[in-house]
């Protein structure tokens, strides 16, 4: 039998010990109570793009509300159910996606670029190792982001006829959006309604 060491840590007062490995060394304590928020915001986000039939990052409002700083969860070390972290590391690439997914839909500035926290979310991207082909996956569609974001030929606001090498890559991130959409958006409130 497995401890359910979320619930636990609510009723014990020693606490499990959680930390976050920076890509600089550098760790950091953490809890339940913060892997908490985290996951709600991780469900409020799956729950919002619900309300399209496609990945939609600029309806978000990171910063705002969305004010965490998820990427470090890509680097959570200590007692964790394997639930726990799946849920959270998968919650976690998926906002990671949508900040990039940002890049893309929007003419302004988007989260990651006022802020200036390039080098900072792909350090911890960089050192994440996905521990099933789920995650490799998300990690892969990822990296495409992380590698095309400055490509405004693939952005959503193209209006230029396109070569064949960026068609292909446009084609490439639509493919990625759907899968990420499919995946962790669809398939989460399908099986959700298969539970009751």
């Amino acid at each position: 039998m497995e401890i359910n060491h979320r619930s636990q840590d609510k009723y014990l007062a020693q606490k499990s010990p959680l930390w976050i490995e920076s890509p600089d060394g550098k760790t950091r304590d953490t809890d339940f109570l913060e892997i908490e928020i985290i996951l709600k915001d991780i469900r409020f986000i799956v729950h919002e793009m619900s309300s399209y039939d496609y990945l939609e990052a600029s309806e978000l409002s990171f910063g705002g509300h969305l004010n965490q700083k998820y990427w470090e969860f890509l680097s959570l070390k200590g007692e964790i159910n394997q639930h726990d972290i799946d849920e959270l590391e998968e919650g976690v690439l998926l906002i990671i996606y949508l900040l990039y997914g940002e890049i893309f839909e929007a003419e302004g500035a988007c989260f990651l670029n006022s802020k200036d926290l390039f080098e900072i979310v792909n350090g911890f991207v960089d050192l994440y190792n996905p521990d099933n082909k789920k995650k490799q996956k998300m990690k892969e569609c990822l990296q495409f982001s992380i590698d095309n974001y400055r490509n405004e030929k693939i952005s959503e606001r193209i209006t230029q006829e396109l070569d064949e090498d960026d068609t292909k890559l446009l084609n490439h991130r639509i493919e990625n959006d759907k899968w990420m959409y499919k995946t962790f958006v669809a398939d989460y409130f399908i099986n959700l309604a298969k539970s009751f």
